[in-house]
């Protein structure tokens, strides 16, 4: 599959002094340094609304499966490795997360409708399956948290999951394999290679640990559905990522 990149490049070697009288912080970013302020900004915001979440859970505890709120430090770390992230992503011709240029319906509204269908895909599969029903019975207590809750919990896991298998592992690697031990060569066969890693590394890992706490009630075919499903769907976050900056891989799980 061909890269497919939709906003002009960016020259890494604009310094501040540079910048003149434009704003740092556009929804146009013309320079690395606006492209890293543009989605700092847009990380930042993600942060905050995750912070909120803890606070609202611990206010008022959702039904289900029991959710403890994440500490200060684990906030802190998560979000300055998106930052740091952000400035990998820059390094390696991601698009800023909120660019103008790129027409909504591409970096929002197509994330979001790859996103729900694959979520209905999802539910189709659990009413097939009974996947979630079976894994409740072993272990004894509710595997989902319950609605409303569930609103604030998934929408905030979706974030910090989408940074531990995608937004800092795939832009990293990256960077240190293209730009650094290749010297600026290979980005893009490089890229799609670690896109299929990071896609498949989520099903995998908690797959795994699934098919182990079902003590063999869940069988192949269903542990099959659910790794082809979550491979899928991380792949798409992955094109979305590259294409539409850090919000379309974010919307893709969101929805």
């Amino acid at each position: 599959m061909a890269e497919h990149t939709t906003t002009p490049h960016v020259p890494a070697s604009v310094s501040l002094g540079q910048l003149g009288d434009r704003p740092l912080v556009t929804a146009r970013p013309a320079t690395f340094q606006q492209q890293v302020a543009n989605s700092a900004v847009v990380w930042l915001a993600l942060m905050a609304y995750w912070a909120l979440t803890d606070l609202l859970i611990a206010r008022f505890p959702p039904g289900g499966r029991p959710v403890r709120p994440d500490s200060w430090l684990v906030h802190a770390i998560f979000t300055l490795a998106g930052l740091a992230a952000v400035w990998c992503m820059h390094r390696t011709g991601f698009p800023a997360a909120w660019d103008a240029r790129i027409l909504a319906a591409r970096r929002l509204v197509w994330p979001a409708l790859l996103g729900a269908g694959l979520g209905h895909l999802a539910v189709a599969i659990e009413e097939v399956t009974g996947a979630t029903k079976i894994l409740e019975a072993q272990l004894g207590e509710s595997f989902t948290v319950a609605f409303p809750g569930s609103l604030l919990v998934y929408s905030a896991g979706a974030i910090v999951w989408e940074l531990v298998f995608l937004l800092l592992p795939v832009p990293l690697l990256l960077w240190l394999i293209s730009n650094v031990a290749l010297r600026g060569r290979g980005q893009a066969p490089v890229f799609w290679v670690l896109a299929a890693l990071s896609a498949a590394a989520e099903p995998v890992l908690q797959g795994g640990s699934l098919l182990g706490a079902s003590s063999g009630a869940i069988g192949p075919g269903t542990f099959a559905a659910y790794v082809v499903h979550a491979y899928a769907f991380n792949f798409t976050a992955a094109i979305c990522f590259r294409r539409y900056g850090l919000l379309a891989a974010v919307l893709v799980r969101l929805a």
